[in-house]
């Protein structure tokens, strides 16, 4: 029914004519553009404007913005994340100015990461766990053009640091060369080479000749001064390997290792703590932020317990949930996203199966564990208490299904919108 052939088409773009005049063509062309209905002549002219005008629009950066539009490209690469199951996942963690908040997203390319950052507004420390030598997904959180105050804020911590064993870390430390041979103890050398450094950092003799032999140009000299401005202001303010490492490993609770069983069912092993370094849970009297840290007995601040865990990632969100479990302050929320119901079912079921088992006799719920466990009545009788009186390692479970429909409103032709996807992800909550 048209009578313009594609090469016509191209002709007419070739000529600069516009996608208005191409579309005019196509009307005039028509055969059967005259006997449509009025409806049917508004969405044929709609469908060719969308197919031959260029248009742009400009939109500001925002977590909102940035995940819509990550969503709309490829949705799988940040597993079927929508913009509005973003925003559940930061309210059911309670994340605002102050807080101290532990995010794993290796698999949603750093957006939860971003926003949390951009919601605290440089106030409280956001501690990213991830995968490698690098993040892999930098660029991402370089979209939001954060300030100088949020970039501070954010903490990236290698997924090593918490799933590595004390043995592991103590190789490291050494492969690094952060042990002293002389006297065994180890060295933060990254740290000693920072504080040497005084700001701003005086041209060397090598740095001028190299300026005033290979660089001719004034907007060369500019380039290289700028450049290594910013590599010296990045070296003055990141946190070395050891730093990062005092930080996530201040905010674990080392009296406590949960762990799930066979049965699918998920036990507490208490383990004896040193007593110098009590448990400091999180209160409403402490100050949020980085000032709000307590002091141990030598007088150094000794780092509180996490405010606010989020998981969205591809791993087992049970095993990944148990092992962060300790670094999460008491009656703090916790939020876990996957895009399938199964596994987060599972980790619902291994919650609610929750019993004490006292290893060493330090710890427990504050009754003899071991005498239940050798006279069956006594066990039986801890079993029937209710829920509430029992010790539960997370409270307000909830498990729901993120479900958003966008509408048409147009008059006399308001409807839901046909060609969309359902799938938004699941959000299991607990405190």
């Amino acid at each position: 029914n048209q009578n313009l052939t594609p090469r016509c088409i191209a002709d007419l773009r070739e000529r600069g004519g516009g996608g208005s005049r191409v579309v005019e063509a196509l009307v005039r062309n028509s055969s059967t553009f005259a006997g449509k209905t009025a409806f049917s002549q508004a969405k044929y002219l709609r469908q060719k404007q969308m197919k031959h005008h260029v248009r742009c629009r400009v939109v500001r950066v925002t977590p909102w913005s940035l995940c819509a539009a990550m969503h709309l490209r490829d949705s799988r690469r940040i597993c079927n994340l929508r913009e509005d199951t973003l925003g559940q996942l930061l309210s059911g963690a309670n994340v605002h100015a102050g807080r101290k908040v532990l995010v794993v997203d290796t698999d949603v390319l750093g957006i939860v990461t971003a926003s949390a950052v951009r919601r605290m507004g440089g106030y409280g420390s956001v501690y990213s766990l991830f995968v490698g030598q690098q993040p892999g997904y930098i660029d991402v959180v370089n979209r939001m053009n954060l300030t100088a105050g949020e970039r501070q804020s954010l903490k990236w911590i290698g997924m090593g640091e918490v799933f590595a064993d004390p043995e592991d870390k103590a190789r490291q430390t050494a492969r690094l060369g952060l042990v002293d041979g002389d006297t065994g103890r180890v060295r933060d050398v990254e740290g000693e080479d920072r504080a040497r450094l005084d700001w701003p950092c005086e041209l060397q003799d090598h740095t001028r000749d190299h300026l005033r032999n290979n660089v001719a140009s004034d907007r060369g000299v500019d380039e290289f001064l700028a450049k290594r401005s910013a590599r010296f202001a990045r070296k003055l303010t990141r946190h070395t390997v050891l730093e990062l490492r005092g930080m996530i490993d201040g905010c674990r609770d080392g009296g406590e290792d949960y762990v799930s069983t066979p049965d699918g069912s998920m036990t507490s092993r208490t383990v004896k703590s040193d007593k110098s370094k009590p448990r400091q849970p999180s209160s409403e009297k402490e100050p949020r932020g980085e000032g709000g840290e307590d002091k141990d007995d030598d007088g150094r601040p000794r780092p509180r317990q996490c405010d606010s865990l989020i998981v969205a990632t591809r791993y087992d969100p049970t095993a990944m949930l148990l092992r962060l479990l300790p670094y999460l302050a008491p009656s703090c929320p916790f939020v876990v996203y996957h895009e399938f119901l199964e596994p987060l079912l599972e980790t619902f079921r291994t919650l609610q199966s929750y019993k004490v088992s006292d290893v060493d006799g330090g710890g427990g719920s504050g009754k003899d564990d071991s005498a239940a466990e050798t006279q069956p009545h006594m066990h039986k009788q801890k079993q029937k208490q209710p829920m509430m009186l029992r010790r539960n390692v997370a409270v307000n479970l909830r498990l729901t299904d993120a479900w958003f429909r966008e509408y048409q409103v147009l008059e006399g032709r308001t409807h839901p919108v046909m060609s969309m996807s359902q799938n938004g992800g699941d959000i299991l909550t607990g405190t």
